[in-house]
């Protein structure tokens, strides 16, 4: 389980009252999860470029060449 937020006291007990009940192994802060590569500079930063190319070699389209692609104007960036 991956646990975050902005206070980390509140993470604290949090994952003490979790150890109460449940048997558990915190394994520090994660890296990486579910492909996605954990990045905290300044900003909590969650990139998916590794997890792309592992689909990407899968599919045996390395090599295929990018497309940009508008966002809808609903989105905001």
């Amino acid at each position: 389980m991956l646990v975050a937020g902005l206070n980390m006291k509140e993470i604290v007990n949090f994952k003490a009252q979790l150890a109460k009940e449940f048997s558990m192994k915190d394994l520090g802060p994660a890296k990486k999860i579910l492909g996605m590569r954990i990045n905290r500079e300044k900003l909590l930063k969650i990139s998916q470029v590794e997890y792309v190319e592992k689909v990407l070699k899968r599919f045996n389209m390395s090599d295929a060449k990018p497309v940009n692609i508008p966002l809808g104007g609903h989105f905001k960036l």
